[in-house]
């Protein structure tokens, strides 16, 4: 009876949040899900069901092809796979008995804190070719008599947005990975070490295998908040010079009307490799969201 009763309260705690994100989240998706693959009129309104005309629209779509799929692609991969490098290096460094470590972490936190607007208005004016320090400094060390203009030329523009995408990707990533690096303790370290093994052993066999769920948790987040980024990429790259797939698709809707089967098609493509990702390391993910909470 007792039993019955809390899973009655329980249920009771738990319908508000499952009617909200019924609504809210589950809804939409599905939605999306079924107007992909059925014929879509003008108005947006789903029609007959079972085509893979959306898509075959899509896929013809040049620029799509050609730049929105690329960009959003090695954009995602250099972005994980960079954040993901540096920040092993620095929640090591954040790991150590360093003085004044905790003035450290919150300094390195900082900056993911910050509004990413914010962050991309600061970024933008260092890479101002004419009054932003980092022309500035090239041209005060004889590096180069003519600054590039970062963000007019597409290479240069796709290759800063990167660097910074990572630089701003860093300070979350680290705090998560030092929290499991934290969860490990300093005698399996010291042992190794005392066993003949170098740093870099140690490093390579033991720290990271035991904190192999928080690194793999710690990807999943880094992959979902660059293949996800919106804000950032839309503030910071003026123009159509950058457009990743999450950028793109609010431009299939525009002024006088809107082209409902290619954003349906697109927001579909948009959300199955991150359901995907999840569904394959969740087993990961559980056991990384829950290292650092016992020692």
């Amino acid at each position: 009876m007792k039993q019955r009763r809390d899973a009655l309260v329980a249920a009771a705690f738990l319908a508000p949040a499952a009617l909200l994100l019924t609504g809210v989240v589950f809804y939409p998706i599905l939605q999306t899900f079924y107007a992909s693959v059925c014929e879509v009129d003008r108005k947006g309104n789903p029609g007959a069901f079972g085509t893979l005309k959306n898509f075959h629209d899509l896929a013809a779509s040049e620029v799509f092809v050609r730049e929105i799929v690329p960009q959003t692609l090695v954009w995602t991969a250099v972005v994980v796979g960079g954040t993901m490098l540096i920040a092993i290096f620095v929640a090591l460094a954040l790991n150590e008995h360093l003085p004044g470590r905790r003035l450290l972490r919150a300094i390195v936190l900082l900056p993911w804190a910050t509004s990413l607007v914010i962050t991309a208005a600061i970024y933008t004016w260092m890479l101002h070719p004419t009054q932003g320090p980092v022309n500035g400094l090239l041209r005060a060390w004889g590096i180069t008599d003519t600054p590039p203009a970062w963000l007019a030329k597409p290479d240069l523009a796709f290759v800063s947005v990167i660097a910074v995408g990572i630089w701003v990707s860093i300070p979350f990533t680290s705090t998560v990975l030092l929290a499991g690096l934290q969860a490990i303790p300093d005698d399996l370290y010291e042992a190794a070490l005392i066993d003949g093994c170098s740093r870099r052993q140690a490093l390579t066999r033991v720290l990271l295998p035991i904190c192999r769920p928080g690194v793999v948790t710690t990807m999943i987040f880094a992959f979902i908040s660059a293949w996800n980024e919106f804000v950032f990429a839309l503030t910071f790259v003026p123009g159509d010079q950058f457009r990743p797939l999450t950028v793109a698709i609010p431009g299939f809707i525009g002024q006088y009307g809107a082209q409902w089967n290619l954003l349906m098609a697109a927001a579909l493509l948009a959300t199955v490799p991150v359901v995907v990702m999840f569904l394959l390391v969740e087993r990961h993910l559980v056991r990384g969201l829950s290292a650092g909470a016992i020692k």
